[in-house]
């Protein structure tokens, strides 16, 4: 499919950031990321206004990122700015200058615009009808209130980790009674918005590298599975002891934290004091993290085809963004899905499998991506499909989702799902287990049924026999590589439902 390539450049209060994104269609992949942790909000003085140690830093980053997109051969470039400039009180002559020694020319968002689109990158990229999302920068936070998947509420509150940690930290150690008046404050800016109130007891949707710092953090104390952070569900309880422990740290032994940036070492605790103090302001459950951000929503909202209306919508177009990011075989994608479809009706009308709603979604997505790593290495494509599969960005789905996608799209036999089960130790209970082996076992006979490639199979029909299942399948053209192919693999299914299988090859002329 043909690509194109696009920048954002965001300037914010803590990190100015160059990222490159590919765009296929509807679906964009972000393939280099460039940051420069400059704090430009430390350089407001007390009128806000930015000095010229400020300025020089950002133009010399904006330079290098310059040289970046020359040598990417990258033209279309949109360049931002949030509060850090939005604050500046001569940030007219800020943006007069970067245009005349740069080129570039900064789009300034308002708090509402960054509210926004952080809103839209949750929306196109998490399961979420309804909650809060919290997008902590360097001097601003954006806090939104959305139902049935629209905003209804938005804020850009006056404080950030960096604006936190100078009015409230004086030294290398938050004292107690920093804290203290630092939670104060927060909590009396929160109550000021009464629709605040009105949030649902739930999880918050929490933006932005502060909230990927703590649930790198949180993963390695609990060994978590490399599943990433977009979607990983950082609990109350977890926050809670995480806010015990960090808190009375000096910045020399955060930095030593495992999981935690040495360049976010000092604004951790402000970060995990708007986090916490927001959760419970509004009883929430915890964290909801997400990878995607401000950028990715800029890029998102770009993208106008699709559709983006129920949480559904949102794993599908997940899927797809996998599927064309990973080069798949459209045609043998579409008689996966064909095989599947028609295997798992006949299953249910002969009363074989008993499949809810949410299942037969589940399974649809592992026909999808089902030995998706196979352009990788043929003899390998099970391993490979799991680890690819496992260290990819799902969106839409939780991580249970997941990881039970990836088992039963990567199925080869009992005892490799057990071998890749043992990361998820706890996470599965014994019927779901057995699902998945009755799920991948169903998929990899679809996938033999299509040995050749060639998409011969025009049809099947599934009949029961007491404990014996005769699948008769129709052929337009040579079926010796699935005849194979199946006999072979049907073998994973029979365990599996502890039925006999018969695979009954019919050819059909082609008129």
């Amino acid at each position: 499919m043909k690509q194109s390539k696009t920048a954002i450049i965001d300037i914010g209060s803590n990190t100015v950031r160059l990222v490159l994104y590919k765009e296929y269609g509807s679906a964009i992949e972000e393939f280099r990321n460039v940051k420069a942790p400059l704090r430009l909000r430390r350089f407001l003085d007390a009128e806000s206004e930015m000095n010229e140690e400020g300025i020089q830093l950002l133009l010399e980053a904006l330079r290098n990122f310059k040289e970046v997109l020359d040598y990417y051969e990258v033209t279309e470039v949109e360049c931002t700015a949030t509060a850090a400039v939005r604050q500046a009180a001569n940030r007219n002559v800020i943006i007069e200058r970067v245009k005349k020694e740069t080129g570039f020319q900064i789009r300034l968002l308002s708090g509402e615009e960054e509210a926004f689109y952080g809103l839209s990158a949750v929306l196109k990229t998490m399961p979420a009808d309804r909650g809060l999302t919290i997008d902590i920068g360097g001097g601003s936070t954006e806090i939104t209130l959305f139902e049935n998947r629209e905003l209804k509420h938005s804020f850009s509150f006056p404080f950030g980790v960096v604006s936190l940690k100078e009015q409230f930290i004086t030294e290398d150690r938050m004292k107690p009674k920093e804290q203290k008046k630092m939670a104060e404050y927060i909590q009396a800016e929160l109550k000021k918005f009464d629709w605040l109130e009105e949030a649902p007891e739930g999880v918050i949707a929490a933006i932005g590298g502060s909230a990927r710092n703590l649930a790198n953090v949180q993963q390695l104390k609990e060994n978590y599975p490399p599943l990433g952070v977009h979607g990983y569900e950082l609990t109350i309880e977890a926050l809670d002891e995480l806010r015990a422990e960090l808190s009375p740290l000096s910045y020399s032994e955060l930095e030593k934290v495992d999981g935690l940036s040495n360049e976010r070492a000092d604004l951790i605790l402000p970060a995990i004091e708007v986090f916490y103090q927001l959760a419970i302001h509004t009883k929430a459950k915890g964290l909801l993290v997400s990878s995607r951000g401000l950028r990715d929503g800029i890029m998102l909202e770009r993208t106008k085809s699709g559709a983006w209306k129920t949480a559904e919508d949102v794993k599908r177009n997940g899927i797809k963004r996998l599927l064309t990011v990973y080069g798949h075989d459209a045609k043998h994608h579409y008689q996966m899905m064909k095989l599947t479809g028609n295997m798992l009706r006949g299953f249910e009308r002969e009363g074989i499998m008993e499949v809810t709603g949410k299942e037969r979604f589940i399974i649809e997505q592992s026909a999808a991506l089902f030995y998706l790593g196979e352009y990788i290495s043929s003899s390998s494509k099970s391993r490979h499909t799991f680890y690819l599969l496992i260290n990819s960005l799902f969106d839409g789905f939780t991580h249970r989702e997941k990881a039970y996608i990836s088992l039963t799209a990567s199925f080869t036999n009992n005892s490799t799902l057990k071998q890749y089960l043992e990361q998820f130790d706890g996470w599965f209970s014994k019927d779901e287990i057995q699902k998945m082996r009755e799920y991948g076992s169903l998929l990899k006979l679809c996938f033999s049924l299509n040995s050749s490639k060639r998409s011969i199979v025009s049809d099947l029909n599934v009949k029961r026999k007491n404990d014996h299942i005769v699948i008769t399948v129709y052929c337009e053209g040579s079926e010796l590589a699935e005849r194979y192919q199946s006999d072979k693999q049907k073998r994973h299914l029979e365990k599996a439902l502890q039925k006999t299988v018969e695979i009954v090859f019919k050819r059909i002329e082609i008129n």
